[in-house]
C-alpha cells in the first residue's frame, strides 16, 4: 500500500484547500467570472483529493488495483482531473479579452468535449475503452489516449489563451503561472512514473498561489472605506465591457475635500470617506462600490437601471445633512455627482475614463454639489478633444509634427527679414487639425512643454541646414507657451537645443502673449530675462486683444510688438478703432518698440499701416505659412 500511495501528500493537499475555501468565503467577494470559476476550481481540487483518499482505501480493502470497486473510484478521479483542467482553460478564458461571440462559440465546443470526456471515464469500468489495470501495470486503450489529447488541448489552448489574449497581466504573473503548470505537470509526471501522489499537493499549491497573486481581495480593497479600490474598478469594468454587459454607474466626487482634512485632521478625513462609502453600500445593499479617487466613489447599478437617477438623488439629498464619525460629529460635506450609462454613453472603459473626467469637470464648473447626466452633455465635443489629444500624442511620438514658416516683410529693407514658426498638424483619420484647436488641448494636458522643444528643435535644425545668417532672414520666431516658462530648466534646455545645431540666439525671437507673464510668477519672469541675457529677444504677441499696459510694456524686456490682427481689421471698419490703432503705433514708436502688423490682407492694409508707421507686415498679402522648402523658394 505505501509503495502505491503516500497519503501524507493528499492530506496535506486537503489542508491547503480548506484553508483557502475558508479564506474565499470570509474575505469580501470578487464580482468576477475569473473568481467564480476559481472557486470551482478549489472546490473540484478538493472533490479529486477525497477521491484519491478514497481510491487508496478502496485499493487496500479490495486487495488490488483491478477490482471492480477501484475501477469506479478511480474512474471518476481521472474525470474531476479533466474538469480540472477544463476549468484551469475556462479560467484562463474569464481573465481574457475574448470577444463574447468567441467566448460563446466556446463554450458549445468545450461542452461536447468535455460531456463526451467524461462519459468514457464512468463507462470505461464496464467497458475498459480507456483504461485497465494487469495487475498493478496501467494500460491505455484508444479512448485512454483520446482522453490524453483532450487534456493536452485545454492545456495548450489555456497557454494560448493567458500568453496571446490576457492583456492586463504582468510579466511576473505570467511566469507564476507558467511555473505552477510546470509544477503540476512534473508532479504528474513523477507520479506516473514513480507511483508518488503529489498531483493534488502540487495543483493546491498552484491554487494557493493563485489566490495570492490573482484571486486575493486584499489587493483589490482600499484599506480606508473597505470597498474596492480603482485597481480592481479597472479590471471589472473591462470585464463587464467585453461580456457586453450593460450597466449604470454613478460618480460621486467630493468637493473641497482637502478642506476637511486640512481642518479637521486626516484621521478625521478617513472617517469621513468610510463613512460615505459605507452609505453607499447601503443605497443598494450591494458591494459594488469603488473608490477610484482620493475622494472619489463609484457605484454600479445593473438591477433596475431606471432608478438611477432617483438613487443619484438620493445621494445628493444624503450630504445635505451632517455626518457623524467617532472623532467627529456634524460635519457637512459636499459631493457633485455625474450619471453615467453604459455603453451608450462609453462603449469601452477608455472611454468610459474621459467621460467622467469630463462629466465631473462640468458639474463642478456649472452647479458644484449637483447631478450631471452624461446623455445630456455634449460628449461629442470631449470626444473630438480626446481624438486630438491622440492624435497630438502620435504625432510627437512618430516625429510628424510639421513646422511651417510664414515670413514677414520688412518695410524698411523691402524684403523679407524674418518669418514665424508655425506648428501644424495632419491625422490619418481627422485630417489637418487647426491649431486654434489642438493647442489648447495640448496645453491643458500639459503637451505643450514637449511639443515646444520639439518645434525649437525643428526651428533650430532648419536654420542651420540652410544656413539662414546668409540670407535676408535675420531671426526666426518661435511660439512659447505660459507652462514653459513655468519648467525650471526651460532655459537650460533652450540653450543646450541651440548649441546642438550651432544657432547664434540673435537668430531666434520668442513670441509669448501678455497672459504668460501677468500672473506673476517669479519663475516666468527668471527664464525670460535669463534669455534676454543669452541673447534671444522677445516679442509681445497678440498685443491689443487682452489687457496689456503701459507699465506691463515698459517692464517686460520685449523688443517687439505684434498687433493682434482683429485690432488692425476693425481699424479699417471703424473711424474711432482707426484712430485708437493710430496712436497705439504712435506711442510704441515713441517707446522705441519695433512692430509688426499681423493679418496684413489687402494692399490698402499694407499702405495704410507703412504710412502710420508699422515696421514689419505679416499677413496672406504677402504669404500664408508655408512648408520650409517652399519657403526657402520665397526668400531665396
Amino acid at each position: 500500500m505505501n509503495q502505491i500511495w503516500n497519503l501524507s501528500f493528499d492530506f496535506s493537499a486537503l489542508i491547503i484547500l480548506t484553508v483557502l475555501l475558508i479564506w474565499f468565503f470570509v474575505e469580501k467577494r470578487i464580482p468576477l467570472r475569473s473568481h467564480n470559476i476559481y472557486l470551482f476550481f478549489i472546490a473540484t481540487a478538493f472533490t479529486a483529493t477525497c477521491v484519491e483518499i478514497i481510491c487508496a482505501e478502496v485499493a487496500e480493502g479490495t486487495g488490488g488495483l483491478s477490482s471492480t470497486g477501484f475501477m469506479w473510484v478511480f474512474s471518476v478521479q481521472i474525470m474531476l482531473t479533466l474538469i480540472l483542467i477544463e476549468e484551469f482553460f475556462w479560467y484562463a478564458v474569464a481573465l481574457s479579452s475574448i470577444e463574447k461571440k468567441i467566448t460563446d462559440v466556446l463554450y458549445v465546443i468545450s461542452t461536447v468535449i468535455g460531456t463526451l470526456a467524461s462519459i468514457i471515464c464512468l463507462v470505461n469500468p464496464v467497458t475498459d475503452i480507456a483504461f485497465y489495470f494487469d495487475g498493478e501495470i496501467f494500460c491505455q486503450n484508444s479512448m485512454g489516449y483520446v482522453l490524453v489529447g483532450v487534456s493536452l488541448l485545454y492545456l495548450i489552448s489555456a497557454i494560448v489563451v493567458l500568453y496571446r489574449f490576457v492583456n492586463d497581466m504582468s510579466f511576473v504573473k505570467r511566469a507564476i503561472l507558467a511555473l505552477n503548470l510546470i509544477f503540476v505537470c512534473c508532479a504528474f509526471v513523477l507520479q506516473i512514473s514513480k507511483k508518488l501522489t503529489i498531483v493534488n499537493l502540487a495543483i493546491s499549491i498552484g491554487c494557493l498561489t493563485l489566490y495570492q497573486y490573482l484571486n486575493n481581495p486584499g489587493a483589490m480593497t482600499d484599506d480606508t472605506t473597505n470597498v474596492f479600490n480603482r485597481k480592481f474598478m479597472s479590471i471589472f469594468l473591462k470585464n463587464q465591457f467585453s461580456v457586453e454587459k450593460a450597466f449604470d454607474m454613478i460618480v460621486v466626487s467630493m468637493d473641497d475635500f482637502k478642506f476637511i482634512n486640512k481642518t479637521y485632521g486626516v484621521s478625521v478625513g478617513d472617517e469621513m470617506l468610510a463613512q460615505v462609502a459605507a452609505y453607499l453600500i447601503s443605497v443598494r445593499n450591494s458591494d459594488m462600490v469603488f473608490r477610484f479617487g482620493s475622494d472619489q466613489f463609484c457605484l454600479i447599478v445593473r438591477k433596475n437601471r431606471n432608478d438611477t437617477y432617483s438613487i443619484a438623488e438620493k445621494i445628493s439629498e444624503r450630504f445635505k445633512h451632517p455626518w457623524y464619525g467617532e472623532s467627529a460629529a456634524g460635519i457637512m460635506m459636499s459631493a457633485s455627482i455625474c450619471c453615467i450609462s453604459c455603453p451608450k454613453d462609453a462603449e469601452d472603459y477608455a472611454t468610459l475614463m474621459e467621460v467622467i473626467d469630463y462629466s465631473l469637470l462640468v458639474v463642478k464648473k456649472t452647479r458644484k454639489g449637483g447631478i450631471s447626466i452624461a446623455s445630456e452633455l455634449n460628449l461629442d465635443a470631449m470626444r473630438e478633444d480626446k481624438a486630438i489629444e491622440r492624435a497630438v500624442r502620435v504625432a510627437m511620438d512618430r516625429d510628424e509634427l510639421m513646422v511651417y514658416y510664414q515670413p514677414i516683410f520688412s518695410v524698411e529693407h523691402n524684403s523679407y527679414n524674418s518669418a514665424e514658426a508655425l506648428v501644424r498638424l495632419k491625422d490619418s483619420k481627422l485630417g489637418w487639425i487647426s491649431p486654434e484647436k489642438f493647442i489648447p488641448i495640448a496645453e491643458k494636458n500639459g503637451l505643450i512643454v514637449q511639443m515646444g522643444d520639439i518645434i525649437l528643435e525643428k526651428v533650430c535644425k532648419f536654420i542651420s541646414e540652410n544656413n539662414l545668417k546668409d540670407t535676408s532672414i535675420q531671426y526666426i520666431e518661435v511660439n512659447i507657451s505660459p507652462l514653459q516658462l513655468l519648467q525650471d530648466d526651460f532655459v537650460d534646455r533652450v540653450k543646450a537645443i541651440l548649441d546642438k545645431y550651432n544657432v547664434s540666439p540673435s537668430q531666434i525671437n520668442m513670441e509669448i502673449t501678455e497672459t504668460a507673464t501677468m500672473n506673476g510668477v517669479k519663475i516666468v519672469g527668471d527664464n525670460i530675462l535669463s534669455l534676454t541675457d543669452y541673447g534671444i529677444k522677445f516679442s509681445l504677441d497678440d498685443y491689443g486683444s487682452g489687457n496689456a499696459n503701459i507699465d506691463y510694456i515698459n517692464n517686460m524686456p520685449f523688443s517687439i510688438i505684434k498687433l493682434d490682427k482683429y485690432i488692425i481689421w476693425d481699424s479699417f471698419k471703424s473711424k474711432k478703432a482707426g484712430i485708437t490703432l493710430e496712436y497705439t503705433i504712435k506711442m510704441l514708436n515713441a517707446l522705441n518698440l519695433h512692430i509688426v502688423a499681423e493679418g496684413v490682407e489687402t494692399e490698402e492694409m499694407n499702405d495704410k499701416l507703412s504710412e502710420v508707421g508699422c515696421h514689419y507686415m505679416q499677413g496672406w498679402y504677402y504669404s500664408k505659412a508655408v512648408s520650409d522648402s517652399e519657403f526657402m523658394k520665397l526668400v531665396g
